[in-house]
């Protein structure tokens, strides 16, 4: 026997198993007859087929609705709002300006003056001035129209002959040093042009 019983023991688990939920369901049934015959009420309608009176039924309390809380006004919370705006408008402090700038003023440039420099005049027919390093055609027409035609004229000037021209050069003001108008003049003057073109380069 307990050979057999070792050998089947899962048919004997699952037999047992069925056996305790088929127990379970009819004790459920069981339950479930009980309550509803717990549950029978005088007014389910059969007392009124069976001809006799039916008692009126128990009027039910109806539960009065809570009152809801009285809403703020909007006027209140918008004052409030307002307020708050204001308060917050206060404590920011304002941006401090920026300084504008001042324009600045363009210094008026003096007018050359009148007349020609006071310097030793030209002898002698014109020469090109434009062979001059840094003399153009406009320069060129401003030299002659104040009298300042020739190589040797311009090879002779000294500082305060350079002073005195500077000052009728009007934009072209300070070319006389920075190009070195006196030493090609000496070059040119003396028509030492290989000298020149290996001081100054080709003409």
């Amino acid at each position: 026997m307990i050979t057999l019983v070792s050998a089947n023991w899962l048919l004997f688990l699952i037999a047992l198993l069925i056996g305790v939920a088929t127990a379970f369901w009819a004790w459920a049934a069981s339950g479930k007859e009980s309550t509803s015959s717990d549950r029978f009420d005088a007014n389910d309608g059969l007392l009124d087929k069976a001809g006799e009176a039916v008692p009126p039924a128990e009027p039910v309390a109806v539960p009065s609705p809570t009152p809801a809380p009285a809403a703020a006004p909007a006027a209140s919370m918008a004052a409030a709002a307002a307020a708050a705006k204001a308060a917050k408008v206060r404590e920011t402090p304002a941006p401090t300006p920026r300084p504008r700038k001042k324009p600045v003023k363009a210094e008026p440039v003096a007018p050359p003056p009148a007349g020609k420099p006071k310097i030793a005049p030209a002898k002698g027919s014109p020469d090109n001035l434009r062979l001059i390093k840094g003399v153009g055609p406009k320069l060129n027409s401003l030299l002659n129209n104040l009298g300042i035609t020739r190589f040797d004229q311009i090879a002779t000037w000294k500082a305060e002959d350079i002073a005195e021209v500077d000052q009728y050069l009007e934009s072209f003001s300070g070319r006389i040093t920075r190009d070195g108008w006196i030493d090609q003049a000496k070059y040119l003057a003396k028509d030492d042009i290989d000298g020149f073109e290996k001081k100054y380069g080709k003409l």
